[in-house]
């Protein structure tokens, strides 16, 4: 799984790169399944490119989501509802990272109240000049970081499942 993370990272800032109208969704597509093939070493795998969204399975089940705009399908970390998501990344075994922007820093503040709550071991808050940091572990083992950036109000949050 950890190939695949790679692959979608190389594919994502290479398709940053691209500019261009309805060629550049082609070369897109095929540039990435190429790349995710070889990285991964493994031509049995289904790749779908659909937008700003890239989903990949492996033959073992495996599936890894990245580039989406919607709150992924999670049920530890309750979802922000302020901003706009720019990107969410799911790796189907609970594992996400989601990144806002447009967010108010007392909306930050008060999810963060509220993720206290459900998130209180193994706590740690951290403040300095460009961004504010809330880490922490639930009863179940799962973690959460929620990270603000003040210069560009952006907001990342990071889930990591209990492993079972």
């Amino acid at each position: 799984m950890k190939k695949l993370s790679v692959a979608l990272l190389v594919i994502l800032l290479a398709c940053s790169l691209l500019t261009g109208c309805g060629v550049k969704e082609k070369i897109e597509q095929k540039v990435g399944e190429k790349v995710i093939e070889e990285i991964v070493g493994d031509e049995d795998v289904d790749i779908d490119i659909d937008g700003d969204k890239i989903t990949v399975k492996g033959k073992d089940g495996e599936t890894l989501t990245m580039g989406g705009v919607e709150w992924p399908d999670i049920d530890y970390i309750p979802e922000f509802k302020k901003g706009e998501i720019i990107s969410a990344a799911n790796d189907g075994e609970g594992n996400v990272m989601i990144i806002l922007e447009k967010v108010d820093r007392n909306d930050f503040e008060d999810y963060v109240e509220g993720i206290k709550k459900d998130f209180p071991e193994e706590t740690n808050e951290m403040q300095v000049e460009e961004y504010l940091l809330f880490e922490g572990k639930n009863a179940k083992g799962a973690k959460a970081v929620i990270q603000y950036f003040i210069n560009d109000n952006s907001l990342t949050i990071i889930g990591k499942r209990e492993s079972e």
